[in-house]
């Protein structure tokens, strides 16, 4: 797959979480994207993707960001 392909599948699961109610479904399913796409291509880059996504971050105390992955 290419740098295309993944931006495409972000962008439609972008485009399905700004509509959803419920979006821990939309969170599961960039996730589980990610961890396919990291098994085909191991220099895929998870947080660039869970970003392309819409996937909100948060800094943590230790300075590590981290997405949030259960909700707003």
């Amino acid at each position: 797959m290419t740098r295309k392909d993944f931006q495409l599948v972000a962008d439609v699961i972008k485009s399905h979480a700004k509509d959803a109610k419920d979006s821990s479904v939309v969170n599961a399913m960039a996730l589980d994207f990610a961890v396919r796409f990291q098994k085909v291509n191991p220099r895929f880059d998870t947080k660039r993707f869970l970003d392309a996504c819409g996937l909100e971050r948060v800094t943590l105390g230790n300075g590590e960001e981290v997405h949030i992955v259960n909700g707003r």
